[in-house]
């Protein structure tokens, strides 16, 4: 008898197995299992959308001319929806 093919012998060993039953196991001891079923999220994250990089908002007017002396007037943390305006203009 010659070598059968990887298909062939896939084909062979799977045709006699079957998925073995779930189980419910602590999160951690549970590296290198793999879901039984899917996963439902149970909130968004983050909750709201947000920019992908930090950065700064400046007014042209405000950095017409070089170097600028600008003021921090207000600050939004990752995941914080900002106000409408956190500025004085």
């Amino acid at each position: 008898m010659g070598l059968m093919s990887v298909e062939e012998a896939l084909s062979r060993v799977l045709a006699h197995a079957e998925p073995l039953p779930a189980q419910s196991v602590p999160l951690a001891e549970a590296h290198g299992r793999v879901l039984a079923a899917d996963l439902e999220a149970l909130r968004t994250q983050p909750p709201a959308d947000v920019s992908a990089m930090d950065g700064y908002a400046v007014r042209a007017a405000d950095v017409s001319t070089v170097p600028a002396r600008l003021k921090v007037v207000g600050e939004v943390a990752a995941g914080v929806v900002a106000a409408a305006c956190v500025c004085s203009i």
